[in-house]
């Protein structure tokens, strides 16, 4: 297995992370009031604000994460 394909494999895990942990819990949030289980597993139960901003740091880090793993494998090339 190449390092390129090690490195988007990774993307994949970091995005899925970051849908799973972010952008689900946070629509949940808005839409119904709740997080869903692996969010208040994790973080526990969060009420406002901290309902929005805990989501919302999980899909900035997994978008920084992502963006390094890209920087990271156009340097290999």
């Amino acid at each position: 297995m190449t390092r390129s394909r090690m490195l988007d494999g990774a993307q994949g895990l970091v995005a899925f992370m970051g849908i799973l942990l972010g952008v689900v819990p946070l629509a949940g949030w808005i839409i119904a009031g709740r997080h869903n289980g692996p969010f208040r597993l994790i973080f526990g139960d969060l009420q406002t604000p901290a309902a929005y901003v805990a989501p919302i740091a999980v899909i900035a880090g997994a978008v920084l994460i992502i963006a390094a793993l890209e920087v990271a494998k156009k340097g290999l090339k």
